[in-house]
């Protein structure tokens, strides 16, 4: 496996859910907070991230806002995988800068081909 992905999400159950379905795809790694995933993708940017919007402290549309300008981390699609499904704030999160928004739940089959596909 050459392609890693960041798993960012302050819901460890939704942190293992994810690692879980994309185990055989990437090599993962994860934080649970918006300040540790900025840290991790500067120190070593993964090929993506799977950012949840919902977390305290550094909500993860900051986090995607933090990225894009950051000229270490600006080149790495960021995909929302969040609840968050109101139309005003999807278009918020790709106006950011995001390749994609997956809305939970999840289709475990979707959340793989997007994920390949951003790859």
């Amino acid at each position: 496996m050459s392609a890693t992905v960041l798993v960012v999400d302050d819901e460890k159950v939704n942190v293992d859910y994810l690692v879980t379905i994309l185990a055989d795809q990437a090599d993962l790694t994860v934080a649970l907070d918006g300040a540790t995933a900025l840290e991790m993708a500067r120190a070593e940017p993964p090929d993506l991230i799977l950012l949840d919007v919902l977390m305290p402290g550094i909500d993860g549309f900051e986090v995607c806002r933090r990225l894009q300008q950051d000229e270490r981390t600006r080149h790495i699609p960021v995909v929302f995988v969040t609840i968050v499904a109101d139309a005003e704030e999807i278009v918020r999160g790709l106006e950011l800068g995001a390749v994609d928004y997956i809305t939970k739940p999840f289709e475990p089959t979707i959340v793989r081909a997007r994920v390949r596909n951003h790859l």
